[in-house]
């Protein structure tokens, strides 16, 4: 079984806890970014003090990105943009680039500032199936 990191906006937390639940019950370790900031009021933070708690947060997700076999970026649809994806979850996939570790999209990149970048990084697109992550997944590891 594999042990998937999943990155995406705080915004789809709860989306992205149901698709942690989804891999768990079919015997997959997965790591979700941490709930707690979704709460983080940052506008009543000093600057050092969001600069912290932000490095934290960073740190504490690259670091199960770095235990894991593969990365899916829950890229759902955010300011008008089709597969949205943010600074912190591009940050996250080049890390895991980095590592030589699949980046695999769960939607097919919007127009938006970072698509190439992110296309190029990309291993491969689930159009939203995420029972194809699974074969691949199931694949791998038999």
């Amino acid at each position: 079984m594999a042990t998937v990191a999943i990155c995406a906006s705080m915004t789809f937390i709860d989306a992205v806890e149901e698709l942690a639940v989804r891999l768990i019950e079919r015997g997959h370790t997965v790591h979700t970014p941490h709930r707690e900031e979704v709460a983080v009021n940052w506008a009543a933070l000093t600057e050092g003090e969001a600069l912290s708690r932000k490095r934290g947060y960073i740190d504490r997700h690259l670091d199960l990105i770095r235990a894991s076999d593969v990365v899916l970026v829950a890229n759902y649809d955010k300011h008008s943009v089709s597969g949205y994806v943010g600074a912190n979850t591009l940050m996250e996939s080049a890390f895991a680039h980095a590592l030589n570790l699949p980046v695999v999209l769960l939607f097919q990149l919007g127009e938006q500032p970072c698509q190439l970048e992110l296309a190029s990084i990309t291993h491969s697109v689930l159009g939203g199936d995420l029972d194809a992550l699974l074969l691949h997944l199931n694949g791998a590891n038999s």
